[in-house]
């Protein structure tokens, strides 16, 4: 174990008090660190670990996570998912020869979590606070109390997911919370949905109002693709496909989910998956391209029972949306560009992601956990995107002065990054020759009243009227964003670079390559010198080489762009992260 500075909170000896987001479809676990929270990896290098768990006849082991997620479609009956939509029922589940209770089945997610948490910090976890929804009902909290309990550790609070979603927004720089009397809190997770508004008065926060679903998350946004994808097998076979044949739904919502993601990043997506089925002894493939417009027409009526639980919310704390200082996303479906807009369409201010939808239940949950035992608490310091970006387009065209000035945006103000984002736009005329594509960054729908910060020639293929093109932003955490236009269909793509700092823009066709070279040989340098510290763990050593040679080989064999950028990313976040850790040990 390593040597390290930290003390445990409150002298208890060498333990930690966690903080555990048990969601529905994913869960997490945090814990503090010199009054910041943090979390923690438990699948790999990801914090996320999906509430999914599946029982090993042969070997009488219980999985939990991916190894459960990899089970599903081969043992759909030893096997189960979204657990919490059952917590509180008199129930049971069957896996196999067991017959669990709901609880018993979440204790085995929490075990797990518990168990990461203890290998990776070296420390003892003996106590936590879970969350649940605010709307959560006496018998489905005492539920997750048990299956706190069943896990082996203490449950010193349950408290509600919103609340701890307002908590660690305290510690994020640009939120005033003195000045910040009425927050709503939009929680949509994978299975529940939930909305609150909260007063605060200096350090006491009081729910004036809490509305939600139980059964309204991002797992019926996966259904409508689920089913889109049947009719179109059913299209293409001519046979009726049974709603109840298990392993082809496992395959099916695994082939949603990943598509919602990505739906979500970029306006269309081609769905290629082998062997979904196989009819009459023959393998049945999946081929086809859904639009993001196809998707949010698939599920605006689930959007719309959201808002129509917001504003259920604002008459039951008795406000207007006029009243509201912050709006606070929470949930990996808040990532969905329909519901952000129509989120936007309610509250004339700002919507705050600042912190990742998925970890910020969690990461309040730590912060709670600190309050408890008055543990003094610092800031947390994220990398955010400090104004919106986008593009120039012609919405709202003068034809008397021949001027556009609409300002599309692609990546919205106080977005963690590194990040990337993409949106469809349209020509205007038969054979249009190209496009010029000028990048502001601001808060205006009128372009003058933004910042101009780079434009560059797009020279189209003749097409149509009304074609597709469509632009990508990646914003890293160097403040480079880079930028990809693609006329859609006609094999025509152009890259460049922008510097959002010092307004510089680079045409990677141009490029000679000499700066990119120099920074490419730091970073590679950085992580190979951080590799021959004797003070770093052997966990992050050997994710540090892991990703370090997986992008030294990426560059090598040039791969793809996005490949690389990815890498990048992470290496660098990595290398950060060490630094961060080994200044903490001086």
């Amino acid at each position: 174990m390593k040597k390290t500075k930290e003390l445990s909170p409150g002298g208890q000896g060498q333990s930690i008090i966690c903080g555990i987001d048990l969601g529905t479809t994913n869960s997490c676990i945090s814990y503090l660190k010199d009054g910041k929270p943090f979390v923690i990896a438990v699948e790999g290098s990801s914090p996320i670990l999906p509430s999914v768990v599946s029982f090993d006849e042969q070997n009488g082991r219980m999985l939990v996570g991916r190894e459960a997620i990899n089970r599903l479609s081969v043992y759909p009956h030893h096997t189960v998912r979204s657990i919490k939509r059952q917590m509180g029922k008199d129930t049971t589940v069957q896996l196999g020869s067991k017959e669990l209770s709901p609880a018993e089945v979440s204790s085995f997610i929490l075990r797990r979590l518990i168990e990461k948490a203890q290998q990776s910090t070296g420390l003892a976890v003996k106590q936590a606070v879970i969350t649940v929804p605010a709307y959560f009902n006496d018998a489905q909290r005492r539920a997750t109390i048990t299956a706190g309990e069943l896990a082996g550790v203490e449950v010193l609070r349950i408290v509600n997911e919103p609340t701890a979603a307002s908590l660690v927004y305290d510690y994020v720089t640009g939120i005033d919370t003195l000045n910040t009397p009425y927050i709503l809190v939009y929680d949509l997770g994978g299975g529940t949905f939930d909305v609150s508004i909260l007063e605060i008065r200096g350090e006491i926060k009081e729910v004036l109002a809490s509305c939600g679903d139980t059964n309204l998350g991002g797992d019926d946004f996966d259904q409508r693709l689920i089913d889109m994808f049947m009719r179109h097998l059913e299209e293409k076979t001519g046979v009726t496909l049974s709603a109840e044949e298990l392993p082809l739904q496992v395959r099916l919502k695994d082939i949603a989910e990943r598509t919602k993601i990505a739906l979500s990043d970029s306006p269309y997506v081609n769905v290629k998956e082998a062997s979904v089925t196989r009819i009459n002894g023959e393998s049945v493939n999946l081929n086809l391209e859904v639009s993001r417009d196809e998707y949010e027409t698939m599920i605006k009526d689930l959007v719309d029972k959201t808002i129509d639980k917001v504003n259920e919310a604002l008459r039951e704390a008795g406000l207007s949306s006029g009243e509201i200082s912050e709006v606070l996303l929470v949930g990996g479906a808040t990532r969905t560009p329909l519901v952000q807009r129509s989120i936007d369409a309610i509250f004339d201010i700002p919507i705050q992601h600042s912190v990742d939808p998925d970890l910020c239940v969690a990461l309040g949950a730590a912060v709670q956990g600190g309050l408890i035992i008055g543990q003094p608490l610092g800031h947390i310091l994220l990398d955010v995107t400090s104004h919106s970006l986008g593009v120039k387009t012609a919405d709202n065209f003068d034809f008397s002065t021949g001027e556009a000035d609409h300002f599309s945006v692609i990546i919205r103000r106080n977005t963690k990054i590194p990040v990337r984002r993409a949106e469809s736009y349209y020509t205007m005329v038969h054979n249009q020759e190209g496009v010029n594509v000028e990048v502001y960054q601001g808060e205006s729908i009128s372009c003058k009243d933004n910042t101009l910060i780079g434009e560059f020639f797009f020279e189209l293929k003749p097409a149509p009227e009304n074609s597709t093109v469509t632009t990508e932003f990646a914003y890293d955490k160097e403040g480079i964003v880079h930028i990809t236009v693609d006329q859609k269909g006609y094999d025509n793509r152009k890259e460049v670079t922008l510097d959002v700092r010092t307004r510089k823009i680079k045409d990677k066709d141009a490029a000679n390559g000499g700066d990119d070279e120099k920074v490419l040989n730091y970073i590679i340098s950085k992580y190979k010198a951080l590799c021959n510290k004797e003070d770093i763990d052997k966990t992050s050593r050997n994710e540090l080489i892991d990703i370090g040679e997986r992008y030294e080989r990426a560059l090598r064999d040039k791969e793809d762009d996005k490949v690389i950028d990815d890498l990048e990313a992470s290496l660098i976040e990595l290398i950060e992260e060490i630094e961060e850790s080994l200044e903490d040990l001086e």
